[in-house]
């Protein structure tokens, strides 16, 4: 069976969906499956190249809010040679879903989380937010073959668009456990913020993009700056991307006078974050929105203690030592991190999240519509 992956963004362009598709590659290979991937040149990388048993295809692209712009003729020659095409949401799924349309191939568009009126939360120019709400609507209201959804939250998001129940399969992702376990090395977090042997660190790690709740979390730091014992410390692993919401946390953890109490890195390469992550107190996921939680699931598999926000997929994956707090209430944030530094932790059984189940799921969505396409 031929497939054939249209993404975005795929590694070296680090992301949640480089991730997934990365595995879906990897692994269909593996099973015997003929692999494309098709992606822009966002990495840094154009033209074909081989690796891992699959192709990826680099294609140069516009963009457009850092989505890549593909057009249906860049991607027709891969459509046709396919037997099955699998896209993802947002800018990628209409080209794909043309080009399958033209040359009668099926369609599977992975959706990964579905915003709808949170966009006017999320984004505060409410022209902006109405074009983002619209533009969601039309993507995932086109007419594909399955729509693959991630988590619960995701699927009962969807349907509130009118998308066929029938029509719609939920595939978890998957964690690789051979990096994130407990038995994993610690690294020197301390070291690596600039702190105290002895400082208890909570750390954040990921992008500072509006819907990961950095600015809650900066709240709420701010409101218990003299109630936190002071060996009680925050770190910020982030990447510089997007840049205007970097410079502004940046300024505004000085505004509020808090540069001894945060410490902000770069970015890590992904084989060094199990370490780094490891070595802290407990992991904050502030959220406001979440299709699935690749750092709640992972972190969770390090028995890493969690400050989880109860955004969207979140109360689904998170497990071992957690405490939730409301979706962007700073001050329920603030007093569970107050809770958190004496170890008041609730308890969640182990959850699992593995590759092969998920890669099955997919296998057999695929042998299904293969069936009603002959």
């Amino acid at each position: 069976m031929k497939i054939c992956l249209i993404t975005e963004h795929f590694p070296p362009h680090i992301g949640g969906v480089e991730i997934v598709f990365e595995e879906y590659a990897k692994n269909l290979s593996k099973r015997g499956f003929e692999v494309r991937v098709i992606t822009s040149n966002s990495g840094g990388i154009s033209g074909k190249i081989t690796r891992d048993g699959f192709e990826v295809h680099h294609l140069p692209c516009r963009a457009l809010f850092s989505h890549p712009l593909f057009s249906p003729s860049q991607l027709e020659e891969h459509v046709r040679w396919a037997d099955v095409v699998h896209t993802t949401t947002y800018t990628a799924a209409p080209p794909a879903l043309k080009a399958c349309k033209k040359h009668s191939k099926p369609c599977v568009l992975m959706v990964h989380e579905v915003l709808g009126y949170k966009w006017f939360k999320i984004e505060k120019n409410p022209l902006l937010a109405l074009g983002f709400l619209l533009f969601e609507f039309y993507v995932l209201k086109k007419d594909y073959d399955i729509w693959q959804t991630i988590s619960n939250a995701t699927q009962k998001d969807l349907l509130k668009y009118g998308i066929p129940e029938n029509k719609t399969r939920l595939v978890y992702h998957g964690i690789d456990y051979s990096v994130w376990n407990p038995d994993v090395k610690e690294k020197n977090l301390n070291g690596l913020l600039g702190l105290k042997d002895s400082d208890k660190i909570f750390l954040y790690n990921g992008r500072p993009g509006k819907t990961k709740g950095i600015f809650v979390l900066l709240d709420a730091i701010d409101k218990i700056k003299d109630d936190l014992p002071k060996e009680f410390k925050f770190g910020f692993i982030i990447s510089k991307k997007p840049e205007g919401e970097r410079e502004k946390f940046e300024k505004m953890v000085r505004k509020y006078r808090l540069e001894s109490s945060i410490k902000i890195t770069d970015s890590l390469p992904y084989q060094e974050l199990p370490g780094y992550r490891k070595n802290s107190f407990a992991f904050i996921v502030p959220s406001l929105t979440e299709g699935f939680g690749f750092n709640t699931a992972e972190t969770a598999a390090l028995d890493v203690p969690l400050i989880v926000s109860d955004a969207g997929s979140l109360p689904e994956v998170a497990s071992g030592k957690v405490l939730f707090f409301k979706n962007g209430d700073s001050d329920d944030l603030a007093e569970k991190i107050l809770r958190a530094s004496r170890s008041e932790f609730g308890n969640i059984p182990a959850k699992k999240f593995e590759w092969d189940e998920s890669i099955d799921k997919i296998v057999a969505i695929y042998e299904i519509l293969l069936q009603k396409h002959d």
